[in-house]
């Protein structure tokens, strides 16, 4: 039987300024706000399935706020600065060898136990799982193994999904892809989710 994935979530710490796309429709409390309640269901769906877990930061100087913010029991770990490709890499990279794993992106927070839980099953199967977020974003990526050179197609400034499959189809043939999630970026995706009134 496959040992549990080891989840690694992206996350920022919840100051004014996030989600900016949101924030601007909503207002920057209304986005603080929505930035805790996603979050804080991510986390709860990982709590739930009892998965080993380590929340990978940004900036490196918010630990003190992270830790505040997320209490004594979660692992912290800094990402390193710049674009996506690096810190998705670090993060899958920084799990132990020979463990599978999952990396959560900061855009798919609000993952319900189910969204998780289809990920960890496919893991049982499939050599990798990609799970498209609208807008050609990605809320998880995760595989049986290490995936070295995985993140190496990754642009600043273009959707990460068309560059994440074509990596897959090299590194990790027989991939599975999950349903698509909606990206909670806009007041218009907050109102579909009954996030805002």
């Amino acid at each position: 039987m496959n040992p549990r994935p080891v989840v690694a979530i992206l996350l920022e710490p919840p100051r004014l300024g996030v989600k900016p796309r949101l924030a601007e429709e909503a207002g920057a409390h209304h986005a603080l706000r929505l930035y805790r309640v996603l979050a804080a269901r991510t986390l709860a769906a990982v709590r739930a399935l009892d998965l080993p877990a380590v929340i990978w930061f940004s900036p490196i100087e918010a630990q003190p706020e992270m830790r505040h913010w997320l209490g004594p029991d979660w692992e912290l770990r800094p990402q390193p600065s710049g674009s996506l490709g690096p810190r998705l890499a670090a993060a899958a990279h920084g799990i132990a060898p020979g463990a599978p794993w999952i990396v959560v992106l900061t855009e798919s927070l609000g993952l319900a136990p189910a969204q998780l839980r289809s990920a960890v099953d496919a893991l049982m199967d499939f050599p990798a799982v990609l799970g498209p977020a609208s807008g050609g974003g990605c809320y998880l990526i995760g595989a049986q193994r290490p995936l070295p050179g995985l993140a190496a197609g990754l642009v600043d400034g273009e959707a990460p999904l068309p560059a994440l499959r074509r990596a897959l189809d090299k590194l990790a043939p027989g991939w599975r892809e999950l349903d698509e999630l909606r990206t909670i970026d806009t007041g218009a995706d907050a109102r579909a989710e009954g996030l805002l009134g």
